[in-house]
């Protein structure tokens, strides 16, 4: 049973002795948020103390620290007086009737003890913010002892049995009035006042001092906070709601002047229209579209002409024939540097070192190119068909138009664009770019020919339809680019 027995324990001494003086005081704390503590403080006089046996050890207190309360005590001043105090917390209002129940019992002394806290706010007005806290509830000084019970008596204090309380009142003739006292204090966050007349009312504490024998008294006690911050949050929120009211307000004033005063076609409506229609005109632009074959473009070496690499497979063996103790790398620079223009056909002989039969070994070169089978048939065709058809590969422009003119091809081959006129060797871009300028045909349009895979990657990264020319028998290499046995596949759709 959590109640503080100490009350009854120091009621039974005075029903033993009426020159005896107990008083007991209950205090109740409440701080802003509702929550608080109630703090339980009796304080027995030194005759009361004399007359219990074994006091202050005879005290049991045990059920109070099972039920939450901090004890503190008994403590026994000079004169022998004893007191003892029991503390208590509630976390919110709603719990406080609860925790003074323990002190002597539901309905016992304390009956309809209520806490109740409110806020109220005027969010228009200028009125601060206010918390309101009521404490309501009786106190009955004087009540029945037989409430208290015979077993406890018996068993707690060692009365003997067969004694009821009221008999042990009735023969103690003790005068209860003068010596048993409660005082109750109520203690609040501010503004505190109280409805009942015998409240002494302090600062922000109600006092309500109450002897055995008094009628019922209420507690009646009230407190009211005023907080200004709400007020100012408040004020500064409709404030800005205000300045943004009038922003919005100001912002739509000015669209509406400015939407009427922009003249037609260059508001922003039809500045996005007109983006609009720039951006679908753009996407049908970048659209995969499906080719349309404009032009084949040959390599010289591998699709006109054999041998596919001339340099080592012609031109080499021809001048180590007349010269066997020649340096191959220094005749390879100087070949490099003879198709790309930088040193004439006479000064390439020259420095190979068969300056005076230049014009019989070129000649001799030349002339010992051999036509891929059924070139000038394909070029029949391809004219037929109205399919222009263009030559690129790696030789010195003099070589180039020699030996053009040597395969009848000045009129069948509509663009001859060798190395030497734009001083740049396949795989480099620069003869596909310069043959699509002279034919004015776009490369996604035109399929290129060749015998060397990396002259058909570079033409591929930049669009253009590929086929590797592979005429000769056994199976072509793997390769990406689909594989052309003979210029009559072209017509028959084998090159893609």
């Amino acid at each position: 049973m959590g109640r503080v027995r100490t009350l009854a324990v120091v009621a039974f001494l005075v029903l033993l002795a009426s020159a005896c003086r107990i008083d007991a005081a209950v205090d109740i704390t409440v701080a802003n948020d509702g929550s608080g503590t109630v703090v339980l403080t009796v304080v027995v006089d030194a005759d009361a103390v004399a007359l219990a046996p074994d006091a202050p050890d005879s005290l049991r207190l045990e059920d109070l620290s099972a039920a939450g309360w901090v004890v503190d005590g008994p403590h026994m001043d000079e004169a022998g007086a004893m007191t003892v105090s029991a503390t208590k917390g509630f976390g919110s209002a709603e719990a406080l009737p609860d925790v003074i129940a323990e002190i002597a019992g539901d309905g016992v002394i304390f009956d309809g003890l209520a806490l109740s806290q409110g806020h109220s706010f005027d969010f228009v007005g200028l009125a601060a913010a206010k918390t309101r806290y009521e404490l309501t509830g009786m106190v009955d000084p004087t009540p029945d002892l037989e409430l208290f019970g015979d077993e406890f008596l018996t068993g707690e204090l060692g009365l003997p049995l067969g004694r009821s309380v009221s008999r042990i009142a009735a023969d103690a003739e003790a005068d209860l009035e003068d010596s048993l006292g409660l005082i109750v204090t109520v203690q609040m966050p501010s503004g505190v006042s109280s409805t009942n007349d015998d409240a002494a009312v302090e600062g922000n504490t109600s006092t309500f001092t109450f002897a055995y024998g008094d009628g019922a008294g209420s507690l009646d006690t009230t407190a009211s906070i005023d907080d200004i911050l709400p007020r100012v949050w408040a004020s500064v929120a409709l404030v800005a709601g205000l300045s943004l009211a009038l922003w919005l307000l100001g912002r739509l004033g000015a669209w509406l002047l400015a939407k009427i005063r922009t003249p037609k076609g260059r508001r922003r409506r039809d500045h996005r229209q007109r983006q609009k229609r720039a951006a679908t005109r753009e996407a049908e632009a970048n659209k995969p579209r499906q080719r349309m074959l404009r032009l084949v473009i040959f390599d010289v070496h591998g699709v006109v002409v054999r041998p596919t690499e001339p340099f080592e497979g012609l031109l080499l063996p021809m001048i180590r024939a007349e010269l066997p103790d020649c340096d191959a790398d220094s005749v390879e620079g100087l070949y490099h540097k003879l198709v790309l223009d930088r040193i004439s056909p006479s000064e390439f002989w020259s420095e190979v070192g068969l300056g005076p039969v230049a014009q019989d070994m070129e000649t001799r070169y030349l002339s010992s190119y051999r036509l891929v089978p059924g070139l000038h048939h394909f070029l029949d065709q391809t004219s037929a068909r109205g399919l222009p058809v263009a030559a690129i590969g790696n030789q010195p422009r003099m070589w180039g138009e020699r030996l053009r003119r040597m395969a009848a091809l000045e009129t069948a081959v509509a663009s001859w664009m060798v190395s030497g006129d734009v001083g740049q060797m396949l795989p480099e871009p620069a003869l596909l770019q310069a043959t699509r300028r002279v034919m004015s045909v776009d490369l996604f349009d035109c399929l290129y020919l060749s015998s060397v895979p990396a002259n058909l990657d570079a033409a591929q990264e930049m669009g253009v339809a590929t086929a590797f020319f592979f005429p000769g028998p056994g199976d072509p290499p793997e390769t990406a680019h689909s594989p052309l046995r003979s210029f009559d596949d072209l017509f028959r759709g084998r090159a893609t």
